[in-house]
């Protein structure tokens, strides 16, 4: 389950900028080489305040197509693509990926792009779990999170996709680093006391009928991070919440930025 300053700030972070240039009014587009690795950035709207997302195993950016439009109307949208995904490519390493690397590498994607804080978190299946690491590592810079559908570090073994995923490609190499990404999320430090709504899917197909009430359970688990949580079932919506009911994920992320207000 699953631009002057830009390089100072960049030659501090270790970060190499790349390319960034105006694709349309109120949009652009570019990569950076964050530790080396080339990453890939869309950044949608010119509201604050600033909506970070973060797709599930092995998917790229385009899982937003659905909502990214939508909530770009009312806030700054980043899209992302992580590590030999979409287009980041290719991919330089051939290790287990962690929620903590994954973390470190957005922080320095985002500081390069001169996106600054504080970020509201939306997080998908395992996207989620990264998610919960980069609060946990940089709690002042998050204001709120949205997690759909996501994976848990208290999630056992057997809930894993049951996709064939080719050795040495990004998503297996994510799939691999799910234990150690589960160990850095529990040691990581508590989870701030932030905005957070979790979006709990009720249909996870026939190969996980039997474990539909654990995960609902670890889903009402996640809403327990934060005491400013909100809980919502997307009633009979599969896995991939944002594609089977995007209206539920618009409101939920709209409605949080409503109440974040404009960034400082």
């Amino acid at each position: 389950m699953n631009y002057q300053r830009i390089a100072f700030i960049g030659a501090l972070l270790g970060v190499t900028f790349i390319l960034l240039e105006p694709k349309l009014a109120g949009s652009r587009d570019g990569s950076f080489a964050v530790n080396g690795q080339k990453l890939h950035i869309e950044i949608l709207g010119t509201f604050a305040p600033t909506v970070v997302f973060e797709a599930g195993l092995g998917n790229d950016s385009t899982t937003w197509k659905f909502v990214a439009g939508p909530i770009a109307t009312a806030a700054r949208v980043v899209l992302y693509d992580r590590a030999g995904l979409g287009q980041s490519l290719p991919l330089i390493k051939n290790t287990a990926v962690t929620a903590d690397e994954v973390a470190t590498n957005l922080h320095g994607l985002l500081a390069a792009a001169d996106i600054r804080p504080p970020y509201i978190l939306v997080g998908h299946s395992l996207g989620g779990l990264y998610v919960q690491m980069f609060a946990r590592k940089y709690p002042k810079e998050v204001s709120g999170a949205v997690l759909l559908d996501s994976s848990s570090a208290d999630a056992p073994s057997e809930l894993k996709t049951r996709a064939r995923l080719d050795p040495g490609t990004a998503a297996y190499l994510e799939q691999e680093g799910i234990p150690e990404s589960d160990k850095q999320v529990m040691n990581g430090g508590p989870f701030p006391d932030i905005a957070l709504t979790v979006i709990a899917a009720t249909d996870h197909g026939p190969f996980f009928k039997q474990w539909e009430a654990t995960l609902m359970r670890l889903q009402q688990q996640l809403a327990t991070l934060s005491p400013q949580a909100t809980f919502i079932v997307a009633q009979g919506s599969g896995h991939d919440v944002q594609m089977d009911r995007p209206e539920i994920v618009i409101d939920a992320v709209r409605r949080m930025v409503r109440e974040a207000g404009p960034n400082p």
